[in-house]
């Protein structure tokens, strides 16, 4: 009996598999209210087109982004997902300023399950080189940067 043949995958096979590794990675940034902070996620979106970034920019918003808005978002090439608010604990809310009680929303990026790394990236951030070798790092980790400022 002969061996069995090894059969290499074709050029195609591999474009696939990383178009499909593409698909299920983004970036993630987050969007409440009708004021100016659409403007720094624009900002951001266009910083990852213009440094070749190879994944999408995932705008989680909140039903009380205006329509327009969300145009704005998808003209740049934005995926934008509606999620629903979340709220601390009624003996949470008291001391907190009311900016800061509506940041619990961000909670809900972690139910985008159809994508198995994002990188979450603050609205008003900008790029200025490409960053999308963090998505090669290990998987099974949390990375993030000491918020000191």
């Amino acid at each position: 009996m002969a061996p069995p043949e090894l059969v290499q995958p074709s050029d195609k096979t591999n474009v696939f598999a990383k178009q499909v590794t593409l698909r299920n990675r983004a970036y993630v940034t987050f969007l409440a209210g009708n004021g100016d902070y659409v403007k720094g996620v624009v900002g951001l979106a266009k910083g990852l087109r213009k440094v070749k970034s190879a994944y999408p920019l995932v705008v989680a918003v909140l039903p009380d982004v205006p329509e327009e808005h969300r145009r704005i978002l998808e003209n740049q090439g934005c995926i934008v997902r509606e999620i629903e608010p979340v709220y601390p604990p009624e003996n949470q809310t008291q001391f907190a300023m009311a900016y800061y009680v509506i940041n619990y929303s961000k909670l809900r990026i972690w139910e985008f399950v159809e994508y198995s790394k994002m990188i979450y990236l603050d609205g008003d951030i900008q790029v200025y080189d490409n960053i999308d070798h963090l998505f090669d790092l290990p998987d099974g980790h949390f990375y993030a940067v000491m918020d000191c400022f």
